[in-house]
């Protein structure tokens, strides 16, 4: 029951679940794109197949959750240009 949150200037572990910890979040900004993944979605760099790039690291996305993730991050993506 912890969750290690990585930023770009370090890397801290809490004690909680990663459900809890979502709750927290605002959903419009962070989404789950595997059972131990949860991204911001402003700080994906690029897509390459089921792997997000954020800030050379890769993570994956789960094929249950794939058209969930790729639509909410297209959709911002748009959002975001306008």
């Amino acid at each position: 029951n912890y969750v290690i949150i990585h930023t770009l200037s370090s890397k801290d572990i809490v004690y909680t679940t990663l459900n809890q910890f979502s709750e927290a979040l605002p959903p419009e900004k962070f989404i789950r794109t595997h059972r131990s993944y949860l991204v911001n979605i402003e700080k994906i760099d690029s897509i390459e197949g089921n792997q997000l790039n954020i800030a050379n690291r890769k993570i994956p996305v789960a094929r249950n959750l794939r058209d969930k993730v790729f639509d909410i991050i297209l959709n911002n993506r748009l959002f975001l240009r306008r």
